[in-house]
C-alpha cells in the first residue's frame, strides 16, 4: 500500500512538473496580442526610443543604395542595407525619424527601422555583383563615419566625396578631422555622391600604403587537393 501511494504520488508530481514546464514554453514563444511586431519587421521594437532629425546627405552604399544619413544637427544614422528603399521620399532637407540605439559619444545613431505610422525594417536586397571601376580621392577630411558597432569606418571629404575604409585602414593614424588624405581604391558614382572604396591610403599619394584586408598573395589549392603540388611559374609558362 505505502508504494503504490508514493508511485501515486511520484506521477502527479511529474504531471505537474511537466505541465509547468509546458506553461512556461508558451508563455515565452507567444508574444501578447499589444506587442505584436508591427509594419514588416520580425522583431518587436516597440521599446526602443525614437530620434529624428533633417537630413542634410544621404551616404552612399556600393549597392547605389543609401546606408546611413548626416543630420543637420551633425548626428550620424547608420542603416542597415535596404532600409533607406523604404521610403522614396528620403533626400536632403526631409525630417528623418528612426528607431534605434544611441552613443551620444560618437554623435552617432544606429537605425533598425524607420519609424512613421507603422515600423519599417530592411527589406532583403538582391546583392548585385558589378566589378567596380579603379578610382582615387583626395581631399580635406571634414567628418569621420562608423559603422553600426561604433566603429571607424570611413570620412567624408571636403569635395563631398565618400570614403570607405577596410579595419586596416581604420587603425592607421590617417583618418582625422582636418587632416589631407588621399586615397586609391574602386569608387561609385550614385545618387547619393561619389562613394570610394580604399585599398591604398595615406596623406598624399606617395606617402599612401596598402589598407586592404584581402591577403596580398591568393590563397592556394588547400592540402591534398589536385592543384596543391601544382606550381606554376610567374608570368605564365614558357
Amino acid at each position: 500500500m505505502g508504494n503504490r501511494l508514493q508511485r501515486l504520488c511520484a506521477s502527479i508530481g511529474l504531471a505537474a512538473l511537466l505541465g509547468g514546464f509546458s506553461d512556461v514554453a508558451s508563455a515565452a514563444t507567444t508574444p501578447p496580442a499589444d506587442t505584436a511586431p508591427s509594419g514588416n519587421c520580425v522583431f518587436d521594437l516597440g521599446n526602443l526610443p525614437r530620434f529624428s532629425g533633417r537630413i542634410e546627405r544621404l551616404l552612399p552604399g556600393t549597392q547605389g543604395d543609401a546606408v546611413g544619413a548626416l543630420l543637420t544637427d551633425g548626428t550620424e544614422v547608420e542603416m542597415p542595407p535596404g532600409l533607406a528603399a523604404q521610403d522614396h521620399h528620403l533626400r536632403a532637407g526631409v525630417v528623418l525619424v528612426v528607431k534605434g540605439l544611441a552613443a551620444p559619444s560618437l554623435h552617432l545613431v544606429r537605425a533598425l527601422a524607420l519609424s512613421g505610422k507603422a515600423d519599417l525594417c530592411a527589406a532583403p536586397m538582391p546583392e548585385l555583383v558589378t566589378s567596380a571601376p579603379p578610382a582615387n580621392a583626395e581631399g580635406r577630411i571634414v567628418r569621420l563615419l562608423h559603422d553600426g558597432d561604433g566603429a571607424l569606418n570611413g570620412a567624408v571629404l571636403n569635395t563631398g566625396t565618400v570614403l570607405r575604409v577596410p579595419a586596416s585602414g581604420a587603425r592607421t593614424n590617417f583618418l582625422r578631422l582636418g587632416a589631407p588624405i588621399y586615397t586609391e581604391g574602386y569608387g561609385y558614382q550614385t545618387a547619393f555622391g561619389k562613394l570610394v572604396v580604399a585599398r591604398r591610403l595615406g596623406p598624399d599619394r606617395l606617402q599612401a600604403i596598402h589598407v586592404s584586408d584581402e591577403p596580398l598573395i591568393p590563397r592556394g589549392a588547400p592540402p591534398g587537393s589536385t592543384g596543391y603540388d601544382q606550381i606554376e611559374a610567374p608570368g605564365g609558362t614558357e
